[in-house]
């Protein structure tokens, strides 16, 4: 049974929230609360799995929250539910699993929490899927924004204005360059194989050469192949090697 604590200071918001969580099968209300110093009397109560926060609260604000959950030896998963998308960057750096804006239906928030207990941040915590220094991508899925471990990352592709991000859950949109996520994603495995390509080692299943002398990349996960330059393909030769 999935514990969740609720924290809003609308009485109206709250119960929206009441109402959707009654329809997600094998999850408890833990309590709730209408301030971060509401949550954390919560905290101190109750050990819940999940926490669903709010960002502008009287007071301390969410964010603070979230970092002062996020610091804690078994913190909970954490989705923020808020009226305010501006605030995407700033929620995943505490670690969040997930953003939804206001008003949140039913399908988004049963989607939020099945990513976030996969698993849960406290069992994350004895055994984490990442170090704590791994870069993560926010990237848009449809009103939320979900937060992309490295790991979870095939290949990235430049468009015209941003950048789709290939997993093997499929694709994801990020408004952002490729030259940026090429600097972040460097230490973990990423390599510039074309001016529009990023792919992640791991996944680089062979290095193919056609007829005519042009490169490509086989890559799990990927239905086509990946064109390799030549102004890349000597770095790209070396990495492999190593």
């Amino acid at each position: 049974m999935l514990e969740i604590l609720i924290v809003d200071d609308e009485p109206l918001a709250r119960a929206r929230l009441r109402r959707l969580l009654a329809t997600y099968p094998d999850a408890r209300l833990a309590g709730e609360a209408d301030s971060a110093a509401g949550l954390r009397e919560q905290i101190a109560r109750h050990a819940p799995d999940l926490v669903i926060l709010d960002i502008e609260m009287p007071g301390e604000d969410g964010l603070s929250a979230a970092h002062w959950l996020a610091g804690r030896a078994d913190p909970p998963a954490v989705i923020f539910v808020t009226a305010h998308p501006n605030f995407a960057l700033e929620a995943f750096s505490t670690h969040a699993d997930g953003y939804l804006l206001k008003p949140v239906s039913t399908e988004q928030l049963h989607a939020a929490i099945d990513a976030a207990r996969r698993p849960t941040r406290a069992a994350r915590a004895g055994t984490p899927a990442s170090a704590p220094d791994d870069p993560l991508v926010a990237v848009a899925a449809g009103r939320r924004t979900r937060l992309l471990h490295p790991g979870e990352i095939i290949a990235l592709r430049a468009e015209d204005k941003g950048v789709t991000v290939f997993t093997r859950n499929g694709p994801y949109f990020v408004d952002g360059s490729l030259k940026e996520l090429e600097v972040r994603l460097d230490a973990a495995g990423f390599l510039r194989v074309h001016r529009a390509w990023l792919v992640a080692r791991a996944s680089i299943r062979a290095l193919e050469r056609d007829a005519i002398g042009r490169h490509w990349l086989e890559v799990n996960g990927l239905p086509e192949p990946v064109p390799v330059s030549r102004r890349q393909l000597p770095g790209l030769q070396e990495r492999l090697r190593h």
